[in-house]
């Protein structure tokens, strides 16, 4: 059997489900929970950075721009991590998003500020659910579009895109310190009248 030439690739070594697409309106404020599957658990010291550029959005075009602004806006955006607190104690205060392990499994709080319970997560279903720890959250602040200022801003024909990736890095100590890009994509701002009036 003959060899196959080099730029004849059959196998794809590396590869994710595809870009992204996170459609916002002027002024939302959301969070995103993100499951890293290539992680057992995401706050054992990893770092995530999650940053958008702006793209070169052009007033009346339509299309979705390839191009990033030369000096335009580059915002990093937060990544938070839930508080891992150990193994949950009856006497311990856990706060809202806290997580604990109990019996083998994670859960997290899902209600309440500095709650103290005798009665164990698996059975407190009512404050505590099942949770898998290698989850973040990337959190858009209402201010993204104008903080710094974009050049172009959305108009009611016209969202404005931007562009978006997660890093995530391994903690130091290892063999070989691996870096990985799991997540890349658009964001899409769209006009909000509230953000006028």
């Amino acid at each position: 059997m003959a060899r196959s030439q080099l730029t004849e690739t059959a196998v794809d070594l590396q590869s994710d489900s595809g870009a992204v697409l996170f459609s916002l309106i002027q002024g939302e404020q959301l969070e995103f929970p993100v499951v890293l599957n290539f992680l057992t658990n995401a706050s054992a010291g990893y770092v995530y950075e999650a940053v958008i550029m702006e793209a070169l959005n052009v007033n009346g075009d339509l299309a979705i721009p390839t191009v990033v602004r030369p000096g335009g806006a580059n915002t990093t955006v937060t990544v938070r991590v839930p508080l891992e607190r150990g193994t949950w104690v009856s006497t311990t205060a856990y706060n809202r998003e806290d997580v604990v392990l109990y019996n083998a499994i994670y859960y997290k709080l899902a209600t309440g500020t500095a709650r103290i319970s005798a009665t164990p997560p698996s059975s407190d279903t009512g404050f505590w659910q099942e949770y898998v720890p290698n989850k973040v959250y990337i959190q858009f602040p209402a201010t993204l579009s104008n903080s710094p200022a974009w050049a172009v801003g959305p108009n009611i024909a016209q969202p404005v895109y931007g562009f978006f990736e997660l890093s995530v890095q391994e903690p130091a100590g290892g063999v070989y310190q691996r870096i990985w890009k799991p997540m890349r994509g658009l964001i899409e701002l769209s006009y909000s009248p509230t953000q006028v009036v």
